[in-house]
């Protein structure tokens, strides 16, 4: 039987160590604050939204929440985000993703508006801060390591050309492990799965990963949202995973109150 990453109980312990990081800068005179900009009233991003403004401000940051129509002008949009990024009590900015369709087609040109200072969220194209869910994986995957006593040497990302996957990708690579990359085009990717030490699937498709595919003993982490990619069964079979809800999403929060943190200090 797999261990079970709990991910809420490592956020925990997590988020005493960046308040300590918080009160250090607030000795220096400086308080983190984040903007999110959120378009249109998506249920998931306004629920994300609120978990980060909740989880900030607990550990002694500030965020702030922009909420526009889903109809806003590119025009109006830039204007906020130039104010913005003007502001030099702030330090990071984020646009809360998915967009909605009317502003989906500006996406790339919103978010390299950002001032790359401010870019915690990681979106922008060789952004200074690993994107947090990214960030989040690479954490996990140390953690299995160590529970472990292994060394993973191979990573197949499904997913890997999406907002997770593509940040991802070039980080394990960075770290030095050999990366099998699976996109919706791929072709028998069973076999790239079946083939690896460690499984990362962040496509959303519910049950991508199952039982069938995946080999003893591998680590399985799972970023797809907001059910899982992975089938329940995959547990009885490999030798850690993360579940859906609790694993993965809470680590994610730590690791961008972490890049707020760096761009503050």
């Amino acid at each position: 039987m797999a261990i079970i990453f709990d991910g809420k109980t490592y956020a925990l312990k997590k988020k005493e160590l960046l308040k300590i990081g918080v009160n250090v800068l607030k000795e220096k005179g400086i308080i983190p604050q984040i903007a999110t900009i959120i378009i249109g009233n998506d249920p998931a991003s306004v629920l994300y939204v609120n978990l980060k403004k909740k989880f900030m401000e607990e550990i002694g940051c500030q965020l702030d929440i922009y909420r526009l129509n889903k109809n806003t002008s590119f025009k109006a949009i830039k204007l906020l985000i130039d104010s913005l990024n003007e502001d030099k009590n702030l330090h990071g900015i984020m646009i809360q993703l998915p967009l909605p369709l009317e502003v989906e087609d500006f996406k790339e040109e919103l978010i390299n508006l950002i001032n790359e200072d401010k870019d915690v969220d990681g979106l922008k194209e060789n952004s200074k801060y690993l994107h947090p869910t990214s960030k989040a994986v690479v954490e996990i995957l140390s953690l299995a390591e160590n529970e472990l006593k292994t060394k993973v040497k191979t990573v197949c990302v499904v997913g890997s050309n999406g907002m997770v996957g593509k940040p991802l990708v070039k980080e394990l690579k960075r770290l030095g492990i050999t990366v099998a990359e699976v996109g919706r085009n791929t072709k028998n990717f069973e076999s790239l799965v079946s083939n690896v030490d460690c499984v990362v699937s962040s496509t959303g498709v519910i049950n991508i990963i199952g039982p069938e595919i995946v080999k003893e003993n591998q680590i399985i982490i799972d970023v797809g949202a907001p059910f899982g990619d992975v089938s329940h069964l995959v547990s009885e079979k490999v030798s850690f995973i993360t579940p859906v809800p609790g694993g993965v999403g809470p680590v994610t929060i730590t690791c961008l109150a972490e890049n707020l943190l760096l761009s503050a200090s």
